[in-house]
């Protein structure tokens, strides 16, 4: 390879692949003829809604829905999603200034930390946290201060401890309720504090609310925006993946501060060309309908966490209880790093989840997993964890 073929220094920092290695061991154990208990994806098993999916098959015949989309979304999807905010939220949202759609949540938060954070800025990131976070931080050439964040704090960063001299340079706090990996909610009280506190210090808040609406108590369905002075330093971040088990279409949306939304939208209209026509409207008329699907959605994913954390209690494994996301977060035996401990647990059980360590340093000692298989699959949990050779 010549030195004009080298990749950029941005893709030569990037850290390993760390499922690579996992990928493998998965590909071993099948070969072998032995099954796989796949919880380690965060990909809902179950279909998109038929009332989605007819919608879908309507707008793609129209000829006005197969040329260049509108940048920041079209009036209807805009106006729809608006509505929802008001509904489910009680968050109102100027469609025309305050939303926006994006090629799913996680283009959308890429991209905003590329319009927002120059060379020198920070970040603060949460961790365990989704990785997104501090990878596009650094891309966009700023850096990431890690926010750790413990059990015995429900999950919350501790942002007292953050040094004066990072605040200086700090322009962004990202947060993620219902959490991803821990399937913590956050409390409201702690939630506007933060609020107050972010204004005090000039930043940024990106709520990153893909799974708002995965809650098992309804009382925790949240929107930050919702609070006191919150529009002031809010962009929050939503997703159609998780709410209607959309994951391929690729769409979401940005709500919140007016500046902070035509800075984004600034950046989107030089590097894409929005979301295709039909499935915004698919999604709008999705929207519409969400209240008895969603129901439906929750009561299944709460049977499944019921199954697991039934599972798990029995063989001594001690977890985080999940109040919302679709995800059960997991203690590794002492002494065991997560990356070990999940190879282990393909290789003797064939049980698949997430290492801790893949969502940040103080996720080691954790393993993910994904509520995203059918009870009765789930179930073989129990028979699998017998075969293992070290007790949890």
């Amino acid at each position: 390879m010549t030195q004009k073929m080298k990749p950029a220094r941005r893709i030569l920092d990037l850290p390993p692949y760390l499922f690579k290695e996992i990928d493998d061991k998965k590909r071993a154990v099948l070969a072998q003829g032995r099954p796989l208990i796949n919880l380690g994806i965060g990909d809902p098993d179950l279909p998109t809604p038929s009332f989605v999916v007819e919608a879908m098959a309507r707008e793609i015949r129209r000829t006005e829905n197969q040329k260049y989309p509108a940048y920041e979304g079209s009036a209807a999807f805009r106006k729809a999603v608006a509505g929802y905010m008001r509904e489910r939220f009680g968050v109102e949202a100027d469609p025309d200034r305050e939303v926006m759609a994006l090629i799913g949540s996680k283009e959308g938060i890429a991209h905003f930390a590329w319009g927002f954070i120059d060379p020198g800025d920070i970040s603060l990131v949460p961790d365990p946290g989704y990785p997104v976070y501090r990878i596009t931080t650094e891309l966009s050439g700023g850096t990431a201060y890690m926010l750790p964040m413990e059990e015995r704090s429900g999950f919350f960063p501790d942002l007292s401890e953050i040094p004066e001299s990072v605040l200086k340079k700090a322009k962004i706090l990202y947060l993620n309720y219902p959490n991803n990996p821990t399937g913590a909610v956050a409390d409201r009280e702690r939630l506007a504090e933060t609020v107050v506190w972010a204004k005090k210090h000039g930043l940024i808040i990106v709520p990153d609310a893909a799974y708002a609406e995965i809650v098992y108590d309804p009382g925790d369905r949240f929107s930050l925006l919702s609070l006191p002075g919150a529009r002031d330093v809010v962009i929050e971040f939503h997703s159609f993946s998780k709410t209607f088990n959309m994951t391929g279409w690729r769409i979401g949306f940005a709500v919140g501060n007016q500046t902070l939304i035509s800075g984004l939208l600034k950046i989107k209209t030089n590097l894409d060309s929005g979301v295709f026509d039909a499935i915004q409207l698919a999604s709008a008329a999705g929207l519409s309908r969400l209240p008895s699907f969603l129901d439906g959605l929750v009561a299944e994913y709460k049977i499944r966490k019921e199954a697991l954390t039934e599972i798990l209690s029995i063989h001594g494994w001690k977890f985080f209880p999940p109040a919302g996301a679709f995800y059960v977060w997991a203690e590794c035996p002492k002494g065991i790093a997560s990356k070990d401990w999940t190879m282990r647990l393909i290789g003797q059980t064939g049980i698949v989840t997430t290492p801790g360590s893949g969502f940040g340093n103080a996720g080691e000692g954790y393993v993910r997993f994904s509520l995203t298989q059918p009870v009765q699959v789930i179930r073989r949990v129990d028979e699998a964890l017998s075969k293992i050779l070290v007790k949890v």
